[in-house]
Protein backbone atom coordinates (compact mmCIF):
# COMPACT_ATOMS: atom_id res chain seq x y z
CA UNK A 1 0.00 0.00 0.00
CA UNK A 2 1.59 3.08 -1.26
CA UNK A 3 0.29 4.59 2.40
CA UNK A 4 -0.97 4.57 5.71
CA UNK A 5 -3.81 5.93 7.08
CA UNK A 6 -1.68 7.87 9.72
CA UNK A 7 0.51 9.26 6.67
CA UNK A 8 -2.49 10.87 4.98
CA UNK A 9 -2.98 13.32 7.64
CA UNK A 10 0.69 13.39 8.73
CA UNK A 11 2.03 14.65 5.94
CA UNK A 12 3.99 18.15 5.52
CA UNK A 13 1.80 19.85 3.55
CA UNK A 14 -1.53 19.40 5.62
CA UNK A 15 0.53 20.08 8.51
CA UNK A 16 1.03 23.86 7.22
CA UNK A 17 -2.51 24.27 5.92
CA UNK A 18 -3.96 23.66 9.17
CA UNK A 19 -1.27 25.68 10.76
CA UNK A 20 -2.63 28.26 8.76
CA UNK A 21 -6.08 27.55 9.11
CA UNK A 22 -5.39 27.88 12.94
CA UNK A 23 -3.47 31.34 12.80
CA UNK A 24 -6.46 32.77 10.65
CA UNK A 25 -8.62 31.10 12.74
CA UNK A 26 -7.87 32.98 16.13
CA UNK A 27 -10.44 34.34 18.05
CA UNK A 28 -10.98 38.39 18.46
CA UNK A 29 -10.78 37.95 21.72
CA UNK A 30 -7.42 35.40 21.84
CA UNK A 31 -5.89 39.04 19.65
CA UNK A 32 -7.06 41.01 22.04
CA UNK A 33 -5.96 39.67 25.32
CA UNK A 34 -2.16 39.35 23.42
CA UNK A 35 -2.34 43.18 22.06
CA UNK A 36 -3.74 44.11 26.21
CA UNK A 37 -0.66 41.86 27.56
CA UNK A 38 2.31 43.69 25.03
CA UNK A 39 0.69 47.55 25.57
CA UNK A 40 0.52 47.08 29.70
CA UNK A 41 4.24 45.25 29.59
CA UNK A 42 5.69 47.63 27.01
CA UNK A 43 4.37 50.07 29.40
CA UNK A 44 5.76 49.00 32.64
CA UNK A 45 8.79 48.23 30.93
CA UNK A 46 9.24 52.15 29.31
CA UNK A 47 8.14 54.06 32.63
CA UNK A 48 8.93 51.43 35.33
CA UNK A 49 12.07 53.28 36.32
CA UNK A 50 10.13 56.89 36.42
CA UNK A 51 7.62 54.69 38.26
CA UNK A 52 9.79 54.34 41.42
CA UNK A 53 11.52 56.93 41.31
CA UNK A 54 8.74 58.69 41.96
CA UNK A 55 7.56 56.44 44.80
CA UNK A 56 10.91 57.11 46.21
CA UNK A 57 10.50 60.86 46.14
CA UNK A 58 14.79 61.07 44.53
CA UNK A 59 16.00 59.49 41.18
CA UNK A 60 18.36 56.59 42.61
CA UNK A 61 21.21 55.13 40.34
CA UNK A 62 22.89 52.22 42.74
CA UNK A 63 23.18 49.04 41.24
CA UNK A 64 20.77 47.42 43.38
CA UNK A 65 17.82 49.55 41.34
CA UNK A 66 19.60 48.58 38.39
CA UNK A 67 19.47 44.51 39.14
CA UNK A 68 15.63 45.39 40.25
CA UNK A 69 14.92 46.89 36.38
CA UNK A 70 16.76 44.25 34.98
CA UNK A 71 14.75 41.76 36.93
CA UNK A 72 11.36 43.85 36.08
CA UNK A 73 12.51 43.51 32.66
CA UNK A 74 12.52 40.01 32.45
CA UNK A 75 9.90 39.08 34.77
CA UNK A 76 7.46 41.53 32.56
CA UNK A 77 8.58 39.92 29.47
CA UNK A 78 8.33 36.29 30.60
CA UNK A 79 4.86 36.78 32.01
CA UNK A 80 3.69 38.54 28.85
CA UNK A 81 5.52 35.10 26.63
CA UNK A 82 4.18 32.72 28.92
CA UNK A 83 0.60 33.83 28.67
CA UNK A 84 0.35 34.36 25.40
CA UNK A 85 2.23 31.20 24.60
CA UNK A 86 -0.44 29.45 27.08
CA UNK A 87 -3.55 30.40 25.75
CA UNK A 88 -1.91 29.53 22.00
CA UNK A 89 -0.60 25.94 23.15
CA UNK A 90 -3.90 25.64 24.49
CA UNK A 91 -5.89 26.02 21.75
CA UNK A 92 -3.76 24.02 19.70
CA UNK A 93 -4.04 20.60 21.63
CA UNK A 94 -7.77 21.62 20.68
CA UNK A 95 -7.59 21.85 17.28
CA UNK A 96 -4.94 18.47 16.75
CA UNK A 97 -7.30 16.50 19.32
CA UNK A 98 -10.69 17.09 17.11
CA UNK A 99 -7.58 16.33 14.47
CA UNK A 100 -7.00 13.13 15.93
CA UNK A 101 -11.14 12.08 16.49
CA UNK A 102 -11.41 13.21 12.80
CA UNK A 103 -8.51 11.02 11.48
CA UNK A 104 -9.89 7.88 14.06
CA UNK A 105 -13.27 8.11 12.38
CA UNK A 106 -11.95 8.28 8.77
CA UNK A 107 -9.81 5.14 9.69
CA UNK A 108 -12.96 3.46 11.23
CA UNK A 109 -15.29 4.44 8.24
CA UNK A 110 -12.24 3.09 5.63
CA UNK A 111 -12.17 -0.05 7.22
CA UNK A 112 -16.11 -0.40 7.95
CA UNK A 113 -16.78 0.23 4.26
CA UNK A 114 -16.77 -2.38 1.51
CA UNK A 115 -15.80 0.13 -1.35
CA UNK A 116 -12.19 1.52 -1.65
CA UNK A 117 -11.86 4.45 -0.31
CA UNK A 118 -9.10 6.85 -2.35
CA UNK A 119 -7.91 10.59 -1.77
CA UNK A 120 -6.38 12.92 -4.34
CA UNK A 121 -4.17 15.75 -3.48
CA UNK A 122 -4.92 18.07 -6.28
CA UNK A 123 -1.62 19.47 -5.99
CA UNK A 124 0.87 16.52 -5.90
CA UNK A 125 -1.39 14.34 -7.81
CA UNK A 126 -0.40 11.29 -5.00
CA UNK A 127 -3.56 9.42 -4.68
CA UNK A 128 -4.45 7.29 -1.20
CA UNK A 129 -6.14 4.77 -1.44
CA UNK A 130 -7.63 2.12 1.52
CA UNK A 131 -6.97 -1.49 1.86
CA UNK A 132 -10.04 -2.06 -0.35
CA UNK A 133 -8.12 -1.65 -3.49
CA UNK A 134 -7.04 -5.14 -2.33
CA UNK A 135 -10.51 -6.55 -1.24
CA UNK A 136 -12.25 -5.62 -4.29
CA UNK A 137 -9.95 -5.82 -7.19
CA UNK A 138 -7.35 -8.65 -6.24
CA UNK A 139 -4.51 -6.45 -5.95
CA UNK A 140 -1.23 -7.24 -3.40
CA UNK A 141 -0.58 -4.10 -1.72
CA UNK A 142 3.03 -3.22 -3.28
CA UNK A 143 1.09 -3.45 -6.60
CA UNK A 144 -0.44 -0.19 -5.73
CA UNK A 145 0.79 2.97 -6.71
CA UNK A 146 0.26 6.86 -5.27
CA UNK A 147 0.67 7.80 -8.62
CA UNK A 148 -2.67 9.09 -10.25
CA UNK A 149 -1.57 7.49 -13.74
CA UNK A 150 -1.65 4.15 -12.29
CA UNK A 151 -5.56 4.61 -11.29
CA UNK A 152 -5.79 6.48 -14.89
CA UNK A 153 -4.03 3.36 -16.63
CA UNK A 154 -6.77 0.82 -15.57
CA UNK A 155 -9.75 2.62 -16.72
CA UNK A 156 -11.13 0.88 -19.73
CA UNK A 157 -9.51 3.54 -23.19
CA UNK A 158 -13.40 3.49 -24.23
CA UNK A 159 -14.05 5.06 -20.21
CA UNK A 160 -11.04 7.28 -19.80
CA UNK A 161 -11.79 10.44 -21.75
CA UNK A 162 -15.26 10.41 -20.25
CA UNK A 163 -14.08 10.32 -17.01
CA UNK A 164 -11.13 12.54 -16.88
CA UNK A 165 -13.35 15.24 -18.70
CA UNK A 166 -16.22 14.53 -16.09
CA UNK A 167 -13.56 15.00 -12.98
CA UNK A 168 -11.78 18.13 -14.80
CA UNK A 169 -15.52 20.01 -15.47
CA UNK A 170 -16.65 19.20 -11.58
CA UNK A 171 -13.14 20.57 -9.84
CA UNK A 172 -13.08 23.53 -12.48
CA UNK A 173 -16.70 24.44 -12.35
CA UNK A 174 -16.87 25.15 -8.69
CA UNK A 175 -18.85 21.96 -7.96
CA UNK A 176 -18.97 19.94 -4.67
CA UNK A 177 -19.26 16.52 -5.99
CA UNK A 178 -18.61 14.15 -8.65
CA UNK A 179 -19.65 10.52 -10.04
CA UNK A 180 -19.44 8.65 -13.03
CA UNK A 181 -19.82 4.60 -13.65
CA UNK A 182 -17.56 2.76 -15.68
CA UNK A 183 -15.10 -0.50 -16.26
CA UNK A 184 -11.60 -0.96 -13.95
CA UNK A 185 -9.23 -3.60 -14.93
CA UNK A 186 -8.91 -5.97 -11.94
CA UNK A 187 -5.68 -7.62 -11.22
CA UNK A 188 -6.17 -10.58 -12.99
CA UNK A 189 -6.88 -8.30 -16.34
CA UNK A 190 -10.54 -8.42 -16.49
CA UNK A 191 -12.45 -5.89 -16.24
CA UNK A 192 -14.84 -4.46 -13.01
CA UNK A 193 -17.93 -2.05 -14.06
CA UNK A 194 -17.76 0.51 -11.37
CA UNK A 195 -19.67 3.42 -9.55
CA UNK A 196 -16.70 5.89 -8.60
CA UNK A 197 -18.36 8.61 -6.16
CA UNK A 198 -15.90 12.10 -5.04
CA UNK A 199 -16.29 15.16 -2.79
CA UNK A 200 -14.44 18.15 -3.48
CA UNK A 201 -12.64 19.51 -0.39
CA UNK A 202 -11.66 23.48 -1.10
CA UNK A 203 -10.28 26.33 0.40
CA UNK A 204 -12.28 29.52 1.73
CA UNK A 205 -11.18 31.12 -1.65
CA UNK A 206 -12.72 28.06 -3.96
CA UNK A 207 -9.69 26.55 -4.68
CA UNK A 208 -9.96 22.88 -4.90
CA UNK A 209 -7.58 21.04 -2.65
CA UNK A 210 -8.22 17.50 -2.32
CA UNK A 211 -10.84 14.66 -3.81
CA UNK A 212 -12.41 11.83 -1.73
CA UNK A 213 -14.63 9.36 -2.56
CA UNK A 214 -14.98 5.73 -2.72
CA UNK A 215 -14.64 2.97 -5.56
CA UNK A 216 -17.39 0.58 -5.61
CA UNK A 217 -17.84 -3.13 -7.73
CA UNK A 218 -21.12 -3.15 -9.41
CA UNK A 219 -20.56 -5.90 -11.57
CA UNK A 220 -22.78 -8.79 -10.58
CA UNK A 221 -26.00 -5.40 -10.09
CA UNK A 222 -25.13 -4.59 -13.81
CA UNK A 223 -25.00 -8.56 -14.78
CA UNK A 224 -28.42 -9.15 -12.73
CA UNK A 225 -29.95 -5.65 -14.89
CA UNK A 226 -28.65 -7.05 -18.01
CA UNK A 227 -30.07 -10.47 -17.64
CA UNK A 228 -33.17 -9.44 -16.47
CA UNK A 229 -33.36 -7.19 -19.19
CA UNK A 230 -32.80 -9.86 -21.69
CA UNK A 231 -35.54 -11.62 -19.97
CA UNK A 232 -38.00 -8.63 -20.48
CA UNK A 233 -36.94 -8.63 -23.90
CA UNK A 234 -37.61 -12.24 -24.69
CA UNK A 235 -41.13 -12.44 -23.10
CA UNK A 236 -41.90 -9.14 -24.71
CA UNK A 237 -41.06 -10.82 -28.07
CA UNK A 238 -42.99 -14.02 -27.19
CA UNK A 239 -45.92 -11.78 -25.53
CA UNK A 240 -45.90 -10.04 -29.55
CA UNK A 241 -45.34 -14.07 -31.30
CA UNK A 242 -48.48 -14.61 -29.21
CA UNK A 243 -50.67 -11.37 -30.06
CA UNK A 244 -49.93 -12.21 -33.79
CA UNK A 245 -50.70 -16.43 -33.32
CA UNK A 246 -54.23 -15.20 -31.43
CA UNK A 247 -54.83 -12.59 -33.93
CA UNK A 248 -53.94 -14.96 -36.65
CA UNK A 249 -56.18 -17.97 -35.18
CA UNK A 250 -58.66 -14.93 -34.26
CA UNK A 251 -58.92 -14.21 -38.13
CA UNK A 252 -59.30 -17.60 -39.20
CA UNK A 253 -61.79 -18.90 -36.91
CA UNK A 254 -63.61 -15.45 -37.68
CA UNK A 255 -63.58 -16.17 -41.42
CA UNK A 256 -64.72 -19.59 -40.95
CA UNK A 257 -67.83 -18.58 -38.77
CA UNK A 258 -68.66 -15.90 -41.33
CA UNK A 259 -68.21 -17.62 -44.29
CA UNK A 260 -69.77 -21.15 -43.46
CA UNK A 261 -71.85 -20.85 -40.33
CA UNK A 262 -72.58 -17.91 -41.70
CA UNK A 263 -73.93 -19.53 -45.58
CA UNK A 264 -75.64 -22.14 -43.91
CA UNK A 265 -77.73 -19.67 -41.72
CA UNK A 266 -78.07 -17.78 -44.58
CA UNK A 267 -78.99 -21.15 -46.81
CA UNK A 268 -81.35 -22.95 -44.04
CA UNK A 269 -83.34 -19.09 -43.77
CA UNK A 270 -84.15 -18.93 -47.30
CA UNK A 271 -85.20 -22.37 -47.38
CA UNK A 272 -87.55 -21.38 -44.81
CA UNK A 273 -88.38 -18.57 -46.62
CA UNK A 274 -89.20 -20.70 -49.67
CA UNK A 275 -91.44 -22.64 -47.48
CA UNK A 276 -93.39 -19.39 -45.87
CA UNK A 277 -94.60 -18.72 -49.18
CA UNK A 278 -95.03 -21.69 -50.46
CA UNK A 279 -97.51 -22.53 -47.64
CA UNK A 280 -98.96 -18.78 -47.99
CA UNK A 281 -99.61 -19.22 -51.85
CA UNK A 282 -101.89 -22.58 -51.23
CA UNK A 283 -103.69 -20.67 -48.44
CA UNK A 284 -103.10 -21.84 -45.12
CA UNK A 285 -105.64 -24.00 -43.62
CA UNK A 286 -106.53 -25.17 -40.42
CA UNK A 287 -103.79 -28.06 -40.44
CA UNK A 288 -101.46 -25.74 -41.88
CA UNK A 289 -101.50 -22.98 -39.20
CA UNK A 290 -99.87 -24.73 -36.67
CA UNK A 291 -96.83 -25.58 -39.31
CA UNK A 292 -96.65 -22.04 -40.36
CA UNK A 293 -95.98 -20.93 -37.10
CA UNK A 294 -93.35 -23.28 -36.26
CA UNK A 295 -91.29 -21.74 -39.81
CA UNK A 296 -91.93 -18.42 -38.90
CA UNK A 297 -90.37 -18.95 -35.27
CA UNK A 298 -87.44 -20.86 -37.18
CA UNK A 299 -87.12 -18.07 -39.32
CA UNK A 300 -86.70 -15.44 -36.32
CA UNK A 301 -84.57 -18.07 -34.06
CA UNK A 302 -82.61 -18.18 -37.85
CA UNK A 303 -82.07 -14.25 -38.02
CA UNK A 304 -80.65 -14.28 -34.29
CA UNK A 305 -78.25 -16.84 -35.33
CA UNK A 306 -77.74 -15.18 -38.40
CA UNK A 307 -76.93 -11.62 -36.45
CA UNK A 308 -75.09 -13.82 -33.61
CA UNK A 309 -72.35 -15.41 -36.13
CA UNK A 310 -72.33 -11.88 -36.93
CA UNK A 311 -71.57 -10.17 -33.90
CA UNK A 312 -69.25 -12.99 -33.00
CA UNK A 313 -66.85 -12.87 -35.72
CA UNK A 314 -66.66 -9.00 -35.36
CA UNK A 315 -65.87 -9.62 -31.72
CA UNK A 316 -62.72 -12.03 -32.85
CA UNK A 317 -61.37 -10.05 -35.90
CA UNK A 318 -63.73 -6.85 -37.64
CA UNK A 319 -63.73 -7.57 -41.15
CA UNK A 320 -63.66 -3.48 -42.01
CA UNK A 321 -60.24 -3.93 -40.34
CA UNK A 322 -58.61 -6.07 -43.56
CA UNK A 323 -61.03 -5.21 -45.84
CA UNK A 324 -61.54 -0.81 -45.19
CA UNK A 325 -58.84 0.00 -43.11
CA UNK A 326 -58.53 0.94 -39.63
CA UNK A 327 -60.43 4.25 -39.76
CA UNK A 328 -63.66 2.62 -40.49
CA UNK A 329 -62.80 0.03 -38.08
CA UNK A 330 -62.65 2.26 -35.42
CA UNK A 331 -66.09 4.23 -36.34
CA UNK A 332 -67.53 0.54 -36.35
CA UNK A 333 -66.32 0.01 -32.84
CA UNK A 334 -67.41 3.48 -31.93
CA UNK A 335 -71.03 2.64 -33.04
CA UNK A 336 -71.24 -0.83 -31.80
CA UNK A 337 -70.01 1.03 -28.19
CA UNK A 338 -72.59 3.50 -28.25
CA UNK A 339 -75.44 0.76 -29.27
CA UNK A 340 -74.08 -1.57 -26.69
CA UNK A 341 -73.52 1.11 -23.56
CA UNK A 342 -75.75 4.15 -24.25
CA UNK A 343 -72.52 6.15 -24.30
CA UNK A 344 -71.95 8.90 -26.48
CA UNK A 345 -68.65 8.69 -28.28
CA UNK A 346 -67.17 11.74 -30.17
CA UNK A 347 -64.51 10.72 -32.81
CA UNK A 348 -61.73 12.74 -34.14
CA UNK A 349 -60.14 10.68 -37.11
CA UNK A 350 -57.71 12.25 -39.73
CA UNK A 351 -59.55 12.40 -43.01
CA UNK A 352 -57.01 10.69 -45.01
CA UNK A 353 -55.87 7.44 -44.26
CA UNK A 354 -52.70 6.72 -42.83
CA UNK A 355 -50.46 4.07 -44.02
CA UNK A 356 -49.91 1.52 -41.21
CA UNK A 357 -47.84 -1.66 -41.20
CA UNK A 358 -51.11 -4.36 -40.55
CA UNK A 359 -49.66 -5.19 -36.68
CA UNK A 360 -49.52 -1.27 -36.08
CA UNK A 361 -53.51 -1.45 -36.76
CA UNK A 362 -54.30 -4.28 -35.08
CA UNK A 363 -52.63 -3.10 -31.89
CA UNK A 364 -54.58 0.69 -32.26
CA UNK A 365 -57.98 -1.30 -32.89
CA UNK A 366 -56.99 -3.30 -29.99
CA UNK A 367 -56.09 -0.63 -27.28
CA UNK A 368 -59.28 0.63 -28.58
CA UNK A 369 -61.30 -1.85 -28.17
CA UNK A 370 -60.14 -2.55 -24.75
CA UNK A 371 -60.45 1.15 -23.64
CA UNK A 372 -63.57 1.13 -24.53
CA UNK A 373 -64.82 -1.79 -22.64
CA UNK A 374 -63.12 0.23 -19.66
CA UNK A 375 -65.16 2.73 -20.27
CA UNK A 376 -68.63 0.69 -20.39
CA UNK A 377 -67.91 -1.56 -17.38
CA UNK A 378 -65.61 0.85 -14.58
CA UNK A 379 -66.28 4.06 -15.44
CA UNK A 380 -69.75 5.46 -14.52
CA UNK A 381 -69.41 8.36 -17.80
CA UNK A 382 -71.64 9.92 -19.78
CA UNK A 383 -69.48 10.56 -22.90
CA UNK A 384 -66.36 10.04 -24.42
CA UNK A 385 -63.91 11.83 -26.69
CA UNK A 386 -61.60 10.23 -29.46
CA UNK A 387 -58.82 11.47 -31.45
CA UNK A 388 -56.15 9.72 -33.66
CA UNK A 389 -53.47 11.53 -35.42
CA UNK A 390 -49.94 11.01 -36.68
CA UNK A 391 -47.75 13.69 -35.62
CA UNK A 392 -43.86 13.49 -37.66
CA UNK A 393 -43.05 9.58 -37.55
CA UNK A 394 -45.77 9.02 -34.64
CA UNK A 395 -48.83 7.61 -34.21
CA UNK A 396 -51.33 9.38 -31.50
CA UNK A 397 -54.54 7.59 -30.34
CA UNK A 398 -56.07 9.26 -27.18
CA UNK A 399 -59.50 8.57 -25.52
CA UNK A 400 -60.98 10.33 -22.48
CA UNK A 401 -63.72 10.07 -20.34
CA UNK A 402 -65.75 12.24 -17.95
CA UNK A 403 -66.91 9.35 -15.55
CA UNK A 404 -65.33 8.35 -12.24
CA UNK A 405 -61.69 8.78 -12.71
CA UNK A 406 -58.66 5.81 -12.35
CA UNK A 407 -56.69 5.65 -8.95
CA UNK A 408 -52.99 5.13 -9.03
CA UNK A 409 -53.45 2.14 -6.96
CA UNK A 410 -55.40 0.93 -10.08
CA UNK A 411 -53.05 2.23 -12.68
CA UNK A 412 -50.15 0.35 -10.80
CA UNK A 413 -51.92 -2.70 -9.90
CA UNK A 414 -50.42 -6.07 -11.33
CA UNK A 415 -54.12 -7.76 -11.35
CA UNK A 416 -55.05 -4.84 -13.93
CA UNK A 417 -55.04 -7.56 -17.05
CA UNK A 418 -56.40 -5.24 -19.69
CA UNK A 419 -54.26 -2.00 -18.83
CA UNK A 420 -51.07 -4.60 -18.44
CA UNK A 421 -52.29 -5.90 -22.06
CA UNK A 422 -52.52 -2.73 -23.95
CA UNK A 423 -48.97 -1.81 -22.27
CA UNK A 424 -47.03 -5.20 -23.46
CA UNK A 425 -49.17 -4.50 -27.00
CA UNK A 426 -47.82 -0.98 -27.30
CA UNK A 427 -44.29 -2.15 -25.88
CA UNK A 428 -43.83 -4.69 -28.13
CA UNK A 429 -44.25 -2.33 -31.56
CA UNK A 430 -41.51 -0.06 -29.43
CA UNK A 431 -44.64 2.54 -27.96
CA UNK A 432 -45.77 3.05 -24.86
CA UNK A 433 -49.56 3.41 -23.28
CA UNK A 434 -49.89 6.02 -20.51
CA UNK A 435 -53.03 5.96 -18.09
CA UNK A 436 -54.27 9.11 -16.01
CA UNK A 437 -56.47 10.41 -14.48
CA UNK A 438 -58.44 14.06 -15.75
CA UNK A 439 -58.70 16.54 -13.25
CA UNK A 440 -61.55 17.21 -12.20
CA UNK A 441 -62.70 13.98 -13.11
CA UNK A 442 -62.53 10.96 -15.79
CA UNK A 443 -59.46 8.68 -16.98
CA UNK A 444 -57.06 10.06 -20.11
CA UNK A 445 -55.58 6.80 -21.94
CA UNK A 446 -53.02 7.37 -24.61
CA UNK A 447 -51.46 4.92 -26.89
CA UNK A 448 -48.10 6.23 -28.80
CA UNK A 449 -46.77 3.98 -31.43
CA UNK A 450 -44.12 4.51 -34.26
CA UNK A 451 -45.18 4.91 -38.08
CA UNK A 452 -42.33 1.95 -38.75
CA UNK A 453 -43.04 -0.21 -35.80
CA UNK A 454 -40.21 -1.47 -34.37
CA UNK A 455 -40.63 -5.38 -33.49
CA UNK A 456 -39.33 -6.80 -30.32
Amino acid sequence: MAFKLSQLFARGPEKIEAEKVFIRDLPLEELGLTLLFIVVAGFWLVFSGDIVDWVMGIQIESPAVQTLRAINFVTTTSLVLYLVLRRTLRRRRQAEEALRLSQQRFECVALATTDAIWEVNLETKAVWWSEGIEKLFGFRSEEVSSKYDWWLQRVHPDDRERVTEAIRKAVEGGGKAWSSEYRFRRQDERYATVLDRGFIIRDRLGKPLRLVGGLSDISEQRTAEKALENSRQQLRALTARLQTGREDERTKVAREIHDELGQILTALKLNLDWLERKITERGAGPALNDLLDRILESLEMTETAIQSVQRIATDLRPAALDNLGLIEALQQEAHRFQLRSGIPCELRLPPDHPRLAPETSTAIFRVFQEALTNVARHSEATAARVSFETQNDQVLLQLEDNGKGIGVEAISDPRSLGLLGMTERAAALGGHVAVAPVIPHGTRITLQLPLQPDLK
